[in-house]
């Protein structure tokens, strides 16, 4: 692991590095696992940085959380087009959000999927999280939403919530049972899904 140097580094960098460590250890251990030593530790910095820059733990937490919100957000944004454009059948949307769902559990980006949901349990305690946490959650329904019209489904909007739920639980599935690989186990699932969602 590489150390920051505070003195060659900006404190926008120092900050980044921390909040990035602090995400990991939550992905890792939970919210329980964040102390100042080990995101000193785990960022590559000395503890009166941590302490220099977040006064708290619960300081960390929160500004980790909001940044995992935040990333997720992006995400969404940045892969609407592939996941509800240029599919010919609904096998085709399947395998799309299938192989979407296996790339969120691939090396470091799984530690991310796991702090997200430390997140949500983490909402009812933090206020500071609701927003971000709300706009999260419409990013994602709105993307089920443009799949769900483009796969040809009278109710879109009310069916986004159905195949968000359905999709959260097979990602649920894959952290927590080793087997199959997630698009062998998720694709027929999801295009037996959308066939009963966009079934007139």
């Amino acid at each position: 692991m590489a150390t920051v140097s505070r003195r060659a580094t900006p404190p926008e960098a120092i900050r980044a590095a921390i909040i990035e460590a602090t995400i990991r250890l939550i992905g890792r251990d939970g919210v329980d696992g964040v102390t100042h030593r080990a995101v000193a530790r785990e960022a590559g910095v000395s503890l009166s940085s941590t302490t220099y820059h977040y006064d708290s733990k619960d300081a960390i937490v929160s500004e980790a959380l909001r940044r995992v919100a935040a990333l997720e957000i992006e995400r969404v944004a940045r892969d609407a087009e592939r996941l509800a454009e240029g599919h010919p059948d609904i096998g085709s949307i399947a395998r799309a959000l299938a192989a979407w769902l296996a790339e969120q559990l691939d090396g470091s980006r799984l530690l991310q999927v796991r702090a997200g949901y430390h997140l949500q349990l983490e909402v009812g305690k933090r206020s500071e999280l609701h927003d971000i946490n709300h706009e999260w959650a419409m990013a994602v329904y709105g993307l089920a939403e443009r799949v769900l019209r483009a796969a040809g489904s009278p109710r879109p909007r009310t069916d986004a919530r159905i195949l968000v739920n359905a999709i959260d639980g097979l990602r649920l599935e894959a952290i927590t049972t080793p087997g199959a690989t997630l698009p062998e186990r998720a694709g027929p699932v999801i295009e037996r899904l959308l066939a009963a969602l966009t079934a007139r």
